[in-house]
């Protein structure tokens, strides 16, 4: 009897300090985390910049060529876009931009509020092209997949859609509207006039800070920087282009995103973060690469009948990386957030340090990392399969006419994005 009590007795006070040692180990990790925290906070601020006269010195007065395209945006650009763009030529000064503005057939009256914004870049003698094409979706769509002289254009493809045809795809569409948007990149490149950076600007809220802040990414020392954007924080928004230092999507939509440890690491201390693609509605690249001919692109349409695709502002840095052009590195700069949505932007800039994320997110997230790279495979099911697709592709095309190789595997997911007359949708 008393011996069976001593072994109860021992093993409740095993039990009791287990517990505390769990207690303790937990408690020490909460602490290390936190201090984690404060030094990401710190690092936040210090690579925020307000002031053009505050930027690394190397990057002070560079020549900026301001690049966007517009579909059915009439009420972003007048409520803050087009104000936000006219502050930012403000502080870069109007003798060092040029804005390059490509609208397509919106269904809105994006035209008249951009040839409002326009008059106003005259007005004030402004560098700028101001490009409102009348083609519409529709107008795309009803030109169909074959010319006047019945050869096939490219970008249609054959989908699984019952009673339909070859559709048009998404992808190819955006690709060309951006190439035409750059154009006066180039001419002005053939006649002596060069630029330092391109930053492409989705119809995103932000301010000129953001930019500068941008600029400044690495000390300015980047062949592509981009900001993180948020629809509905705290889960960025971007996922189709974003891509980790290894290859990977993220493994989670809210901090810290990565499975990768060189790009987790540096987004939990609030550094520039390393990836090999990123987009997330402002991003700012090296010209450089450009007038060495690189150029958007979407996948062959032959790859993208598999029910294949992949976003242009991803292939962009694949391309680049396998030119050799993207020495300087691919980074996503935490200290520079826009948002589709006024709300969405202030709420990643709340509180009095104007962070996106609390210390009680900060933690959790830095938990649910660690499980989720427990728990999920590196290499996830639907990428194995589109391996496969992929070897396929390559196994069909050996007795074909057709070089099939790609260079953007990374950026492939198993989707198809089809143009419609008020749109796209989703194969």
């Amino acid at each position: 009897m008393l011996l069976r009590t001593y072994r109860r007795s021992r093993k409740r006070r095993l039990l009791w300090v287990a517990f505390y040692l769990t207690l303790a180990a937990l408690t020490f990790d909460v602490l290390t985390i936190l201090k984690q925290y404060r030094e990401f906070s710190r690092n936040l601020v210090s690579h925020t910049f307000t002031e053009p006269s505050t930027l690394p010195s190397p990057i002070q007065n560079q020549k900026i060529f301001i690049c966007a395209q517009f579909w059915t945006s009439a009420q972003v650009i007048q409520d803050r876009w087009g104000q936000a763009l006219l502050d930012l030529i403000g502080v870069l000064g109007k003798q060092n931009v040029y804005v390059s503005i490509y609208e397509s057939g919106s269904l809105d009256n994006t035209k008249d509020i951009l040839r409002e914004l326009e008059k106003v870049l005259v007005e004030n003698n402004i560098p700028r092209s101001v490009i409102l094409d009348p083609t519409t979706h529709e107008d795309e769509v009803n030109a169909g997949p074959l010319d006047e002289q019945g050869t096939p254009r490219s970008g249609w493809i054959q989908t699984t859609t019952v009673g339909v045809g070859k559709e048009m795809r998404r992808i190819p569409y955006l690709a060309r509207l951006r190439n035409k948007s750059l154009k006066p990149l180039f001419d002005m490149h053939s006649q002596g006039q060069d630029y330092d950076k391109i930053l492409f600007l989705n119809d995103v809220v932000f301010r000129p800070s953001d930019v500068l802040s941008l600029l400044a990414t690495n000390q300015g020392s980047f062949s592509a920087a981009c900001a993180m954007d948020f629809h509905y924080p705290p889960a960025y928004y971007d996922t189709f282009a974003l891509r980790d230092s290894e290859g990977y999507g993220s493994i989670m939509t809210s901090f810290p995103y990565f499975r990768s440890p060189d790009s987790r690491e540096a987004m939990l201390q609030g550094r520039a973060t390393k990836v090999q693609s990123c987009w997330n509605g402002m991003i700012a690249m090296d010209t450089g690469s450009f007038y060495e001919g690189l150029r958007f692109r979407a996948l062959p349409d032959s790859l993208a009948s598999k029910h294949l695709e992949a976003s242009e502002c991803c292939l962009i840095h694949t391309d680049m990386t396998a030119m050799n052009l993207a020495g300087n590195g691919i980074y996503m700069n935490p200290s520079v957030r826009v948002g589709y949505t006024v709300d969405a932007y202030n709420l990643t800039h709340a509180g009095p340090e104007k962070t996106f994320v609390s210390s009680t997110q900060y933690v959790k997230g830095v938990w649910l990392n660690r499980i989720r790279r427990t728990v999920l495979p590196t290499v996830p099911k639907v990428m194995k399969e589109i391996d496969r697709k992929i070897a396929r592709w390559k196994k069909e095309g050996e007795n074909s006419l057709e070089k099939r190789e790609e260079t953007g595997q990374l950026c492939i997911i198993d989707e198809q994005h089809i143009l419609i007359w008020n749109g796209w949708k989703h194969v």
